[in-house]
């Protein structure tokens, strides 16, 4: 029976056997990464309404990149069984969905950089950027995938063989990209100020960079197998195991931030923040002992006050006086990370609701 909006002259390359067995596959894989994702999924949502009280744009986000890649995942398995006939109403759908999967997903690796952006205007520079860039992707597949899979003509297959092609390799350097200026900020912001704890995350990273890559080359290739087909089976997969992902970096970077990760006792940390005339700049710099607990502390403040009998009062080019005190602190090392906090940990903490 003829679907919707279905062209008479419809002629429609059925999957062979193997191909099918292999969708079949894909598809069981996709429902067992559905439902690990889920819990997951529900496990942070629930952690998240605990400590704040109620859900976020993270949150959502995931809901529905899960939600429309089971949907794609069911749709087009029927659709390659032949259970649902081939229309313009069903590939509209299948463009639809992955819309808000491809949206979305880049959205939650957005919302995991502006964790360490102060400067949420850049962060929505970047959001505006991605939506825009990847929406005219997403336009002109409405335009160019449809027509070839409904075979109004043989001009449109042929754009669409390269197109499609091409705007998968959009996304996958889109995602490496924000991958690679979070891992940067991750070095930049948190590693080289002392914070050594957080090198897991930084290699964990580099690590799903690869992944994702892979699946992007896979999903790609498997774009020429058979009838050109089986892809579409891949692809919720495929944004199935980013979404979980993203999720598994949200859990580690939780767990760091808390000081459940391990971290490296004995290491240089260094903290500072700008102030204004009054105060001047403020630092602190704290050296561990790696065989002890003795640590040294020297605070360096803005003060004009200091009256600290150890202090040296120092006047810089610009007139402000500071003042470096140095004083000799015992305490046992297991409380290294509550006292070595810096405004890059103390920010995530903020934006995590850990107190």
């Amino acid at each position: 029976m003829p679907g919707l909006f279905m062209p008479e002259n419809y002629v429609a390359e059925p999957p062979s056997p193997l191909e099918m067995n292999v969708a079949s596959l894909v598809w069981g894989i996709s429902l067992g990464f559905a439902m690990f994702t889920m819990a997951k999924g529900v496990r942070q949502g629930h952690g998240i309404v605990k400590r704040k009280g109620t859900t976020n744009l993270y949150i959502i986000m995931c809901l529905v990149e899960w939600t429309v890649s089971v949907m794609i995942s069911i749709l087009s398995w029927f659709f390659l069984f032949g259970l649902i006939a081939p229309s313009f109403a069903l590939f509209f759908s299948f463009i639809t969905l992955w819309v808000f999967q491809t949206q979305c997903i880049i959205q939650i690796i957005i919302n995991r950089i502006a964790l360490l952006v102060r400067d949420q205007s850049r962060i929505r520079r970047m959001q505006w950027a991605t939506i825009a860039l990847m929406g005219c992707v997403n336009i002109s597949v409405y335009c160019i995938w449809i027509p070839a899979q409904l075979q109004v003509s043989e001009t449109y297959i042929k754009v669409n063989f390269i197109w499609d092609r091409v705007g998968k390799v959009i996304f996958a350097i889109v995602d490496v990209a924000l991958n690679v200026y979070f891992i940067r900020l991750v070095r930049s912001k948190l590693i080289a100020n002392g914070l050594t704890k957080y090198n897991r995350l930084f290699y964990f990273n580099v690590g799903m960079i690869c992944i994702s890559l892979a699946l992007d080359v896979i999903l790609i290739g498997t774009m020429s197998i058979g009838a050109g087909v089986l892809y579409i089976q891949f692809h919720p997969l495929v944004y199935l195991i980013k979404l979980h992902i993203e999720m598994s970096l949200a859990d580690l970077i939780a767990k760091t931030v808390r000081g459940e990760a391990n971290s490296d006792p004995g290491v240089y940390y260094h903290s500072s923040t700008g102030g204004g005339r009054g105060t001047g700049p403020t630092g602190l710099h704290r050296h561990a002992d790696p065989a002890g607990g003795v640590r040294m502390q020297t605070f360096v403040t803005g003060n004009r006050d200091g009256d600290n009998e150890y202090a040296d009062v120092v006047v810089d080019a610009k007139g402000i006086q500071r003042t470096v005190e140095t004083s000799v602190v015992h305490e046992h090392r297991k409380d290294e990370d509550n006292a070595s906090r810096t405004s890059s940990t103390e920010e995530l903490q903020k934006k995590f609701g850990i107190v």
